[in-house]
């Protein structure tokens, strides 16, 4: 047993060529982002304004996902929620085309 070769397959590390950490963290922060814009604006029509505080949110609400700390946890997301409680949510559908170019022919 002593005289045998072992085999150990090592792990260089746990990301592919070309990710890093830097790369995971963008990639969450888009998916929380796309998924924070179906929700609150699911028919588009929202503002830069408010799609930099999505993209503030959402980058929020990842650093709290990804907290060890409560105490920072708790701060991040109730930044979040102060940013989201800032958008404006639109009541109804947006209007179809037909219907603006009615609007306009008035």
């Amino acid at each position: 047993m002593q005289g045998e070769l072992q085999v150990v397959s090592r792990d260089r590390g746990r990301f592919k060529p070309g990710m890093n950490s830097r790369k995971l963290r963008q990639m969450k922060v888009a998916a929380k982002l796309a998924e924070l814009v179906a929700e609150y604006f699911p028919n588009g029509g929202y503002s830069v304004m408010d799609g930099n505080r999505l993209r503030l949110a959402a980058a929020h609400y990842v650093d709290a996902d990804l907290c060890r700390d409560p105490v920072v946890r708790q701060r991040a997301t109730r930044c979040a929620e102060f940013l989201v409680s800032k958008l404006r949510r639109q009541e109804g559908p947006s209007p179809t085309l037909e219907q603006m170019l009615a609007g306009l022919g008035k």
